[in-house]
């Protein structure tokens, strides 16, 4: 018979299945938070988080209103018990670094990112970097007179804000400005100038205590066939020790583990042993299967 220390090691080998980053109805998801947690549950997780877009003070069309946070809070509490003992339910926030970090407060775990380079004079025509190829070619255009660098170095300025927020534990789509680039090469992310911003960012995250989540959002939307951060950006987390999380950014039931498999398989490939999971008061890490 296996001894406790054997044991401990034995059990630590199997990876907590679990997603934090999906949307519901609240905000831009197409589905209700109990349609995606009863196909979290389907799927075999043992833990899933449903996460709203934080309110942005300015107009948007994907971000929550400030009138259905409360009620979504209020929902996933229901969720919570009701689901008791068959999946545990969080309720988490996708904070950008433009909403106001009040938002942060009432949620079980924050995922920071950033969506939009505030260029111009107009917070409502501030461009996001992930809303369409042609969007991305406008804003290069019109904003950065073509130099993709100086549209990077912006993102990356943005993203870097997540390590100064102690709430927003997981630092999301770490490289979302390049979404579009298996399509079309809008960035280089072999440029010594896109490197030095991500690389700048990276570090303050990474000092910051800040997990990366693996995101295979785009996978299921059709634009990529890897998930981010790619490789490269993987290979420099590893070296500086960084903590990684798997997350399918779904915004409906179909999509909650879209590629995770795939995305284990490259953390792997990586050098990464383990990811890390939230249960419910902290984060720990979790062998990769």
């Amino acid at each position: 018979m296996a001894g406790a220390d054997e044991l401990v090691q034995e059990l630590d080998v199997v990876l907590m299945v679990q997603n934090l980053h999906a949307h519901s109805v609240f905000c831009d998801g197409k589905n209700t938070p109990e349609e995606m947690i009863r196909a979290c549950l389907a799927a075999g997780m043992d833990s899933a988080g449903i996460s709203i877009h934080s309110p942005l003070p300015f107009a948007n069309g994907w971000a929550a209103k400030a009138e259905n946070v409360a009620p979504f809070l209020h929902e996933m509490r229901r969720l919570k018990a009701k689901y008791a003992g068959q999946i545990a339910v969080y309720a988490g926030v996708e904070w950008d670094v433009l909403s106001d970090a009040g938002w942060l407060e009432p949620f079980d775990y924050a995922i920071g990112s950033a969506h939009f380079l505030p260029v111009g004079d107009d917070p409502e025509a501030y461009p996001t970097v992930d809303d369409s190829p042609e969007t991305t070619r406008c804003f290069l255009a019109e904003h950065f007179d073509g130099d993709s660098d100086a549209a990077a170095e912006c993102y990356f300025v943005q993203l870097k804000r997540v390590a100064d927020e102690p709430r927003a534990q997981i630092v999301g789509h770490f490289d979302l400005l390049t979404k579009f680039d298996e399509r079309e090469r809008f960035f280089d992310e072999t440029s010594p100038r896109y490197r030095a911003a991500a690389l700048d960012a990276m570090d303050a995250l990474v000092s910051a205590g800040k997990i990366f989540e693996v995101n295979t959002g785009a996978i299921s939307r059709g634009w990529r066939t890897a998930p981010y951060p790619s490789r490269w950006a993987l290979e420099q987390l590893k070296r500086r020790s960084a903590r990684v999380t798997i997350s399918s950014d779904s915004h409906s039931t179909d999509t909650v583990d879209c590629a995770f498999g795939q995305a284990q398989a490259l953390l792997r490939a990586c050098g990464f042993e383990e990811i890390w999971a939230f249960d419910g008061e902290t984060f720990r890490p979790k062998k990769i299967g």
